[in-house]
């Protein structure tokens, strides 16, 4: 008969051999409650948003506005 650990990396394999799969998510772990964690790749953003920017300005320009 399998002992739990040997069944819980059993489980983690088989989800991670799923997860290759997709490249969205990152490699399942089990938690210290023995919950499976799977998280979400981060994707990194090579151009700034436009609303980011907007919003540097109006930032920057209320400062400017206050230092008078």
């Amino acid at each position: 008969m399998i002992n739990d650990v040997e069944f819980e990396k059993k489980i983690i394999n088989k989800i991670n051999n799923l997860l290759l799969e997709n490249e969205i998510y990152g490699k399942a772990k089990i938690n210290s409650d023995g919950d499976i964690i799977i998280r979400k790749k981060i994707k990194t953003r090579k151009e700034p948003s436009i609303l980011t920017n907007i919003f540097r300005e109006m930032i920057s320009e209320d400062i400017k506005k206050n230092r008078v």
